[in-house]
């Protein structure tokens, strides 16, 4: 991915999951004492805050659960942006 940009790269990534956006219930700020990877860029997220959203999808048979990590500045660029 040389040649991409901030934008280009937060494009991809909402582009990629788009599913997982769509069926977000809602983010919560949590202390990460495992090792996570932003979602969004892909940085290490360690033993600081982080936001942690969740989505479950539905249908026939169980329920799947689904969450996803991103950094707390990343998250607050990607809500200003709009995405």
């Amino acid at each position: 991915m040389m040649g991409i940009g901030y934008k280009g790269k937060m494009a991809m990534a909402f582009k990629r999951d788009d599913w997982f956006y769509r069926r977000c219930v809602g983010w919560q700020v949590k202390f990460t004492l495992w090792p996570r990877r932003c979602d969004l860029t892909n940085n290490l997220i360690w033993l600081k805050r982080g936001y942690k959203g969740m989505a479950i999808l539905t249908g026939p048979g169980e329920d799947i659960v689904e969450f996803r990590w991103h950094d707390l500045d990343e998250h607050l660029v990607w809500k200003l942006k709009g995405y």
